[in-house]
């Protein structure tokens, strides 16, 4: 593989290990597990000698067991979403190849392309296909890795979208780590999903460890993709990258509809870095909309900054129109609102509508 792990690394896997054997001795570590078998099944329709039958029944069930769309509290939006942005036609061309095509996966997973499945879904997909060679690539998953001691260098920890090479040398890491873990819990064929429970469990633990603290950066697309996420969960009909006026397409909508008021709208913009003006004026452009209510900028500390800055000498109109959402405010919401999400899902209070029908009929 080409990759290693060093002595601190070791130590802090070691270390990491006495916590996370004492978590599988708990209820939360066999229901965890039991969940686990109970979603295997699902995936079966993309096994290969499957995958040609597979129908759009089998892709919600698929999609609405991920735990990357458990974050949402109307999975089923998510996933219609998903169906509307594409043919199922070419959802199950595009799966089929990224599974099963004759192409070494560098170049299927770099191909693959169905709008509204991000890295997290894709790669929790691969996982549960191949879960002795493929890991799930998330924000849980990236920062557990940096506690670890894991660099930028190694692995591309403050990206979000990652390419094949990247994803394929995470993936060497992840056994590197299955194989410490077997032999600092004397067990055998610990797969790699197995591994992204401990990493979930080295995230929880953090501050039982002493580590150095990186330097804070984040990524464009995560924190969009984060404010979408964020604004699905509290019952918003969301969107990434709207056209909500003539020249002025934004990186996030979040929509409502109130009885007395009609549509209600917020409008985000993430800026990381550059001139702010483009930005300035997709939000000028995008005020035209009578039911944009509220521009949002995203940004880090230094970025608001800049933002009160330049606008300070606009139109009073205008500026009483901003306001600010700092990226760590947004880390920290997502994070909160993916505890209530999981705690949420193991209620199972409410079944998906298409489970309902499917249980009826």
């Amino acid at each position: 593989m080409g990759e290693s792990l060093s002595e601190d690394k070791l130590s802090k896997i070691k270390e990491f290990s006495r916590m996370f054997k004492d978590y599988m001795q708990t209820d939360d570590y066999r229901e965890d597990e039991n969940e686990r078998r109970k979603r295997k099944p699902l995936f079966e329709p993309l096994y290969k000698d499957k995958i040609d039958d597979l129908t759009e029944l089998d892709f919600k069930s698929i999609i609405l067991s991920l735990w990357a769309t458990g974050f949402f509290g109307n999975r089923d939006y998510v996933v219609n979403r998903i169906m509307q942005e594409n043919s199922f036609e070419k959802i199950k061309k595009e799966l089929k190849a990224l599974l099963w095509g004759s192409d070494p996966l560098e170049k299927r997973y770099d191909k693959f392309n169905v709008k509204g499945l991000g890295p997290a879904s894709v790669t929790e997909i691969l996982t549960f296909i191949f879960p002795d060679s493929c890991g799930i690539w998330n924000d849980k998953a990236r920062k557990a890795l940096r506690i670890l001691g894991f660099s930028e260098n190694e692995i591309p920890l403050n990206k979000y979208h990652i390419k094949a090479k990247e994803y394929i040398k995470f993936n060497n890491h992840l056994k590197l780590i299955s194989q410490e873990l077997e032999k600092n819990l004397n067990l055998k064929d610990i797969d790699l999903i197995e591994v992204d429970f401990f990493l979930y469990t080295v995230f929880l633990n953090q501050a039982r460890v002493i580590t150095t603290k990186p330097p804070y950066e984040w990524d464009h697309f995560e924190i969009r993709d984060k404010v979408y996420e964020i604004g699905n969960s509290l019952g918003f009909e969301a969107e990434k990258e709207k056209l909500i006026a003539r020249g002025a397409q934004v990186d996030v909508v979040w929509r409502a509809k109130i009885a007395n008021l009609g549509a209600v709208t917020y409008v985000f913009e993430v800026h990381k870095s550059g001139d702010p003006d483009k930005d300035i004026l997709n939000l000028q452009r995008a005020k035209v909309n009578p039911t944009v209510q509220r521009l949002v900028i995203v940004s880090d500390e230094p970025g608001i900054k800049k933002f009160k800055k330049e606008v300070a000498n606009l139109h009073e109109d205008f500026r009483n129109a901003l306001t600010y959402f700092d990226v760590k405010d947004v880390e920290e919401m997502y994070d909160s609102l993916e505890v209530i999400g999981r705690v949420l899902s193991k209620l199972d209070l409410v079944k998906p509508d298409f489970e309902i029908q499917e249980t009826q009929s």
